[in-house]
């Protein structure tokens, strides 16, 4: 069943195509606006594929009634496109790729709402929608798109990414300090943006909603590495008492557990 949340656009070569309420899509829709094969149109298409998606009503002809035409739901749309030709049927399944994305990052931002604000806000779903433009826009601040991804601590995120040489530390000559930004690599390959002038901010860069994705994907990894970090500096910041204290623990764990293994 078709939920209202899973309703979104595809786009496909600047073009946004939105399912019926269904959850199906027009392939004319897509075939005359795309200005595709005349010898393409969904109609002509016949062959088993398409006959075993009919009978699953994945593709669907209405011949009459409000909404005459061809219709399919996301598999029959890519399977659509794959008869059509090699580099549409990628340009579709791509759309869907980014569609599910936002999907996705949609779910996560009304979560945050849910969570830092309180239950009535969390139907206040502009508000994530504003952060997701902006992020596809003029990006969003590193603090943010952490809070998107799920990322915990993001100062300490990026000494994680240094270490991963994902970030760097490079000298910023208007601060006469080090600052930590994403290795160049990362900024052509669309996760970060640089930000700077009228539109800059303290970083000197922002995060993409490509970017925020590529950290959702990665929260996990990054977390962890917090977390040894964090136990790291503990473990430095011990007093000699301290580091004694836990010496003696240390032998009395392992004497003990040398003394199970015995009784055995």
């Amino acid at each position: 069943m078709h939920t209202r949340t899973e309703l979104l656009p595809i786009v496909i070569e600047g073009h946004s195509f939105m399912p019926n309420t269904e959850g199906l899509w027009s392939l004319n829709e897509i075939h005359q606006t795309l200005c595709l094969d005349p010898a393409k149109i969904a109609s002509k298409w016949n062959n088993e594929v398409r006959t075993a998606l009919e009978l699953r009503r994945n593709f669907v002809i209405e011949r009459g009634g409000a909404t005459p035409g061809t219709w399919a739901t996301e598999a029959g749309a890519i399977a659509y496109a794959m008869w059509v030709s090699p580099d549409f049927y990628l340009m579709v399944v791509h759309a869907f790729v980014v569609m599910r994305n936002d999907a996705v990052m949609s779910a996560r931002m009304a979560s945050l709402v849910l969570v830092e604000k309180d239950a009535l806000l969390a139907s206040n779903m502009p508000k994530a929608t504003a952060l997701m433009l902006k992020a596809e826009g003029l990006g969003i601040s590193w603090t943010d798109a952490c809070r998107a991804a799920g990322v915990q601590q993001s100062r300490l995120a990026k000494d994680v990414l240094v270490g991963a040489k994902v970030f760097r530390k490079v000298w910023d000559h208007d601060k006469g300090d080090y600052v930590i930004e994403p290795i160049p690599n990362r900024f052509q390959e669309g996760l970060f943006k640089r930000a700077k002038g009228l539109h800059g901010n303290l970083e000197g860069w922002r995060v993409t909603a490509k970017g925020v994705n590529w950290l959702t994907e990665r929260s996990s990894k990054i977390n962890e590495g917090v977390r040894e970090l964090n136990n790291k500096r503990r473990l430095a910041k011990r007093t000699p008492t301290q580091v004694q204290r836990d010496y003696v623990n240390q032998v009395q764990r392992e004497a003990h557990e040398r003394k199970q293994q015995a009784s055995q």
